[in-house]
């Protein structure tokens, strides 16, 4: 690594690796910078002790992924009761106390999303999440998380458009993960565009050109979640996905965790896919992902 340094005369990444001293498992930081001298090529190499800093955030990711599950429990016994109610079985519904019951469902699906994220998060940080990759179907994924975010788009007005889904191939992919990829996106779409807007959902398979792609995929799914709102500044447009990173939107008044699109970014790379961003501020947003999970 040193000698990678002085041969390109610029700072490495900082990097951090785990070894043993003395039979202890320790986590050290490691810099390396290159220093400029007239007689040889020297190195400043800091190493910082991290075990303490690395512990700490295992435990942070363990007391999340914890607290997360002894949340859902009862979250899914308060959905499983909406259902019932919905389906008419403790009696008939008056229109109005239907809407209600929709609302509050559509509230512990939110909530629900929210965990689930959170979840993801911790197991990523903990190095414990893996893709349950299984053949399925695009459209089915779709319809899941579109249905969980038509209430929200019709209180803000918002008109949703489903395009080319029709006769598409099965995927090998997550199905779970790639609904949520498609809800965080939409939920983010819905969230930044005006009242009167307009957010369309679409896919289409084309030719693997991507450089970040393997070769060895032909074919790649390419998912495009656009949308009319109030768009993404230039010097934002790679910082969004970063963890907690928030835009507060003076139009709209909305912002979120912080979460949505990292763990899509997360998502979409652990498939072997690419996120890309278009965005054009006062005129709309387009977020593509790209997704090598076509069979050969």
């Amino acid at each position: 690594m040193i000698h990678r340094a002085v041969q390109q005369e610029e700072a490495l990444p900082y990097t951090e690796f785990d070894l043993l001293i003395q039979d202890m498992p320790r986590s050290l930081g490691l810099s390396i910078t290159p220093v400029a001298t007239l007689t040889a090529p020297l190195c400043l190499l800091v190493a910082r002790d991290v075990t303490a800093i690395r512990d700490a955030m295992r435990m942070k990711a363990h007391f999340i992924s914890m607290i997360t599950h002894e949340l859902r429990s009862p979250l899914n016994a308060i959905s499983g009761y909406l259902d019932l109610a919905l389906e008419g079985v403790a009696g008939e519904l008056n229109e109005q106390l239907r809407d209600f019951i929709r609302r509050a469902r559509a509230g512990s699906e939110n909530l629900y999303a929210l965990i689930e994220d959170l979840l993801l998060i911790s197991r990523a940080d903990a190095g414990q999440w893996k893709l349950n990759r299984e053949l399925i179907e695009l459209q089915e994924v779709v319809e899941e998380a579109v249905e969980e975010m038509e209430l929200t788009a019709q209180d803000h007005e918002i008109v949703l458009h489903i395009k080319n889904l029709s006769n598409m191939p099965p995927l090998y992919a997550d199905q779970i993960r790639l609904q949520q990829v498609l809800r965080n996106l939409l939920s983010n779409a819905i969230r930044f565009t005006p009242t009167g807007g307009q957010v369309s959902l679409t896919a289409q398979i084309v030719p693997n050109h991507y450089e970040r792609i393997d070769s060895e995929h032909q074919q790649v799914l390419l998912l495009r979640v656009s949308d009319t709102g109030i768009g993404i500044a230039p010097e934002f447009q790679q910082r969004i996905f970063e963890r907690f990173f928030q835009i507060l939107s003076a139009t709209t008044g909305h912002k979120g965790q912080g979460l949505g699109l990292a763990i899509v970014k997360m998502i979409v790379e652990l498939h072997g896919g690419q996120v890309l961003v278009e965005s054009e501020v006062g005129k709309g947003t387009t977020f593509t992902c790209l997704l090598p999970c076509l069979l050969a």
